[in-house]
């Protein structure tokens, strides 16, 4: 494109002017689900001794202006901002600032560029480079984001060997990354980089922690003449949460059960009744729960049951020692409700008897059933009233494990018979409930047991002589279902008796041996452990395993 001259420009903003300035989408017709796309720049890519202060776009249709200027990314960084001149789909971007000498500079439009007629977004960035000099740096850094929403993700790469203040110090490089995932840094000079994955919420360049989403490369990033490109530096997102959790709420349902919540996910596997009370400050007086249990509460929300609050008189909820899901605890903490002196009118019986196989079904040949009640009860009053019969009413072994005062685990020692109905019976006879009524009755609930017909299962292999390599096999769908395999001797995997279902498969190095994915920190920064997807979807249906997938994983 070259450039225009004053007179041409002023004369094209006056037709634009009188022809567009009032630009509507088209009525009637197909939705218009086109996004946009830049077809011309200028200066061409990989121009050198570019000595003009001004680049040119030219989109296939009209855009949101304000889009446009939100997604121009220039790296090194400019001072003094740009300036935007439009004419119809094209734009002229003033360059203020006095570009430097002997210098490649690398021009990113992301991807949240709308078009006026139905905001489709571009779907993949468009980034050129030119030079100040007769040279140009043609260094290049690759990679994909995996995420469920990779859109608006930002990859931004800093030159340096040394620590690096993401707060403070804006990156040296800027892309980001397309709908599929992909991204590439271009144009960039030799040294050693931190690279990062940013979903950047203010869109100012700076990580903003408990907010912003981040992702760190796996492997030292060193450019040089014999080392031009370095592909694979991909990313899983995570967030770093250092705020301790709050009680945000607390209702009642009836005089017997109390319902609060939380300001986020907490590990109720570090909690119990004894973590609260309700505490009457000015008598010095406290209730305590009988139980505490997640049933069928909203996230983030659990149930306090008592014997009896009738003696409630202005009571505060207070709550200890309770942590988040990355360990932030908080030592106390309280909150008002209002007190509800209905009574409990439900008797507490057994709801369920379910297994975690598909349509709930046991596995035959590692049974544990899960019975989830409708009120809390005791451990020892399921251990001593629970039995579970075969279909000829023959006794099965089991021991009994709590998982929160209403869902217990029944842990049977052998192997059942698999495709088989089974029943799960609670003698209630003389139990009391929390409204003080006497259960009289037997409860029975039914599961039914997997075959070798109900799963599939996927095998293969990766290429790499790694000895410390964990595939992974998750569900693309939440909520997620995860299988860990440690590969063998000859980096082989092998899943067996997989729930069927839609699934991604990837490999990752365990360096630190602990059995987990590590996702590597910013500050003080920490290489995240190097992983690679296997390229297609898979879809496990039962009784057809899949066989012979192979993950390319390279050396490095």
């Amino acid at each position: 494109m070259v450039k225009k001259s004053k007179l041409a420009l002023l004369f094209a903003n006056i037709l634009f002017i009188a022809g567009c300035a009032n630009q509507m989408a088209p009525v009637g017709g197909e939705v218009d689900k086109i996004p946009p796309e830049i077809i011309e720049s200028y200066p061409k890519d990989r121009t050198t001794n570019y000595t003009e202060n001004f680049i040119e776009l030219k989109f296939s249709e009209y855009v949101d202006k304000l889009s446009v200027q939100n997604s121009v990314f220039i790296s090194p960084a400019l001072e003094h901002g740009l300036n935007y001149d439009w004419s119809g789909k094209s734009v002229t971007i003033e360059l203020k600032d006095t570009l430097q000498k002997n210098t490649t500079y690398t021009v990113t439009i992301g991807t949240e560029v709308l078009d006026l007629n139905n905001r489709n977004k571009m779907t993949q960035p468009f980034t050129f480079a030119f030079s100040t000099g007769s040279k140009i740096d043609t260094a290049k850094i690759s990679g994909k984001v995996y995420d469920s929403k990779v859109d608006g993700v930002m990859i931004y790469a800093y030159q340096t060997s040394g620590e690096i203040d993401v707060a403070k110090q804006k990156p040296n490089y800027v892309s980001q990354v397309g709908k599929n995932g992909f991204y590439s840094l271009v144009g960039l000079r030799d040294g050693e980089y931190k690279v990062l994955a940013i979903r950047d919420n203010m869109l100012d360049m700076l990580y903003q922690k408990n907010d912003d989403e981040f992702g760190v490369q796996a492997n030292k990033i060193e450019l040089n003449p014999d080392n031009t490109e370095v592909e694979h530096v991909d990313f899983f997102l995570s967030k770093e949460d250092t705020i301790a959790p709050k009680l945000t709420s607390a209702f009642m349902k009836d005089r017997n059960h109390l319902v609060v919540e939380f300001s986020e996910g907490i590990d109720s596997s570090k909690l119990n009744s004894t973590n609260f009370a309700l505490v009457d400050t000015t008598a010095k007086k406290n209730i305590f729960p009988k139980y505490f249990y997640k049933l069928d509460s909203k996230p983030n929300q659990f149930y306090l049951a008592f014997d009896d609050t009738t003696s409630f008189k202005d009571y505060v909820l207070a709550a200890n020692g309770f942590e988040d899901l990355h360990a932030n605890k908080t030592e106390s903490d309280k909150i008002n409700f209002i007190y509800k002196a209905e009574k409990d009118t439900f008797p507490n019986k057994l709801l369920k008897a379910f297994g975690d196989m598909l349509d709930e079904k046991v596995d035959f040949e590692r049974p544990v059933v899960k019975i989830q009640f409708a009120d809390g009860i005791d451990l020892s009053d399921v251990t001593k009233r629970t039995t579970i019969e075969d279909a000829r009413k023959s006794l099965v072994d089991f021991t009994t494990k709590k998982i929160d005062d209403v869902l217990f685990e029944l842990n049977i020692s052998s192997k059942l018979k698999a495709g088989s109905e089974y029943f799960v019976k609670f003698y209630a006879k003389d139990l009391q409930d929390l409204s003080f009524k006497n259960i009289d009755t037997v409860y029975q609930s039914k599961f039914v047991t997997s075959t070798e017909l109900d799963f599939g299962g996927v095998s293969g292999s990766v290429e790499s002589s790694d000895s410390t390599l964990v595939t992974v096999l998750e569900t693309v769908n939440v909520p997620k279902r995860v299988y860990h395999q440690k590969n063998d001797a000859k980096k082989k995997f092998d899943f067996k008796k997989v729930i069927p279902g839609k699934y991604f498969v990837w490999t990752y190095r365990d360096k630190n041996k602990n059995g987990k994915y590590d996702t590597g920190i910013i500050t003080p920064f920490k290489f995240a452990e190097d992983f690679r997807f296997y390229n297609d979807t898979l879809n496990l249906r039962a009784r057809w395993p899949v066989g012979d997938v192979l993950i390319h994983f390279g050396e490095k």
